[in-house]
């Protein structure tokens, strides 16, 4: 009986042992999780802070989130086509994938000395350019070369037909004639341009690499060296439009037959991504003339004083910033580095202005009187040198004009009969 009762006891103590251990485990697991759980809250508080457009879904594995999505929300991902890559134009219309509108902005340092022209002033007509040393723009005559330091000039090209979207790019001009649609590579120093592209209604220089778009609505990448293209996207729809380009993508957009807007974006080399939308559509009426230049959105908004607000947004931000509010909303807005170009018309004025995006002060470069608001008249920023080219009214008398950054907006050279003069 006493063996029995000491052997009870020590079963006991042998109980309350094991009890008091796990529950010293367990209490030690909670703190353990306590201490994981602050420590997290205050990395996100932390990356919220320094970062506030981090994206954490880029600490997920794409399988997880995958899974997240189909398992968890029970959302069903959408089965896409690729886009084709050829050497000839497709005429099948890639599927869309879902709103592709942030990306990390290295993805846009891109180098500006390496563009053939700014987007903007091509969309405008690509009628002026500059490499810095001299100043080349597009008459009725042909290309010419204008000096800044002495204001000579001479005819590198000698045409009739109609010219347009002119890239300078080392040591070559690119343009494209638009009596026979070609794209053509003329050397600085030479008269004879050769053929490098056919059916081209629209084209930009980027470093070694055209980015064109045919007339039948082809979305087209080139070498310009090897000149063998490679088609990124085909639409079936009314007009296609460059909007700008990034380290790996294309950005563009497609207006339908009935005047709707779609923005989409193309991979430049992966076969397999489908194209992706990267901003809300619009409509003929609500035409924001949308220019994207090294990762910032340039574009117009209707003002309740019947005029444009001049916007400039950072792509993936919410923020918009608005630079002026008195645009007529009729010129695609262009950037030389950190200076943004717009036009301004009344019933009787016409004025090309200058804005300084990090001081936010603005300048008139160029007055033209007698005209209205019918006038066809385009912008175009040369350096030293600002062009304005167009007619001043609808039916109105035809203009060419070019005034030095360093005179007045009265004060200007105009370009008739082959010629420069004050």
């Amino acid at each position: 009986m006493k063996d029995y009762y000491f052997e009870e006891a020590e079963q006991e103590l042998q109980n309350k042992r094991k009890k008091k251990k796990k529950g010293g485990f367990l209490k030690g697991f909670l703190i353990f999780i306590s201490v994981i759980v602050v420590a997290l809250a205050v990395f996100f508080a932390t990356i919220k802070l320094l970062a506030p457009d981090f994206d954490f879904k880029t600490l997920i594995p794409e399988s997880a989130q995958t899974f997240v999505k189909e398992d968890i929300l029970r959302q069903t991902t959408t089965t896409t086509t690729t886009a084709t890559t050829t050497t000839e134009p497709t005429t099948a219309e890639p599927t869309t994938q879902g709103m592709m509108d942030y990306m990390e902005f290295k993805e846009f340092k891109t180098d500006a000395a390496k563009e053939g022209s700014a987007i903007g002033a091509l969309l405008n007509g690509g009628k002026v350019g500059t490499d810095y040393s001299y100043i080349y723009h597009i008459t009725k005559k042909g290309i010419y070369r204008l000096s800044p330091e002495s204001e000579s000039f001479y005819r590198l090209y000698k045409s009739k037909d109609t010219l347009s979207c002119m890239n300078l790019r080392g040591d070559f001009v690119y343009f494209i004639n638009e009596d026979d649609h070609k794209l053509y590579k003329l050397p600085k120093g030479g008269s004879a341009p050769k053929r490098i592209a056919r059916d081209v209604k629209f084209a930009y220089v980027y470093d070694t690499d055209v980015y064109y778009i045919t007339l039948d609505n082809s979305l087209c990448m080139m070498d310009v060296k090897k000149h063998e293209p490679t088609t990124l996207y085909s639409s079936l729809d009314d007009e296609m439009r460059l909007v700008g380009v990034s380290k790996h993508r294309v950005f563009f957009s497609v207006t339908d037959f009935n005047g709707n807007i779609k923005y989409l974006t193309v991979s430049k080399t992966d076969a397999d991504e489908d194209v992706a939308e990267f901003r809300e559509a619009e409509t003929a009426d609500t035409d924001s003339k949308l220019v994207l230049e090294h990762g910032f959105m340039y574009y117009y908004k209707p003002n309740d004083k019947g005029k444009f607000d001049v916007v400039r947004q950072k792509f993936g931000s919410d923020k918009e910033v608005t630079l002026a509010t008195d645009a007529d909303g009729k010129n695609y807005l262009s950037t030389d580095s950190n200076k943004l170009y717009y036009s301004k018309s009344t019933s009787t004025k016409f004025r090309m202005f200058e804005i300084n995006m990090n001081s936010e002060s603005r300048r008139c470069l160029m007055t033209v009187n007698d005209c209205d608001k019918t006038n066809t008249l385009k912008i175009f920023h040369g350096g030293d040198y600002d062009f304005v080219i167009g007619k001043t009214s609808e039916n109105g008398t035809h203009i060419y004009r070019a005034g030095c950054i360093y005179t007045g907006s009265t004060n200007y050279m105009r370009f008739v009969d082959g010629k420069w003069s004050y």
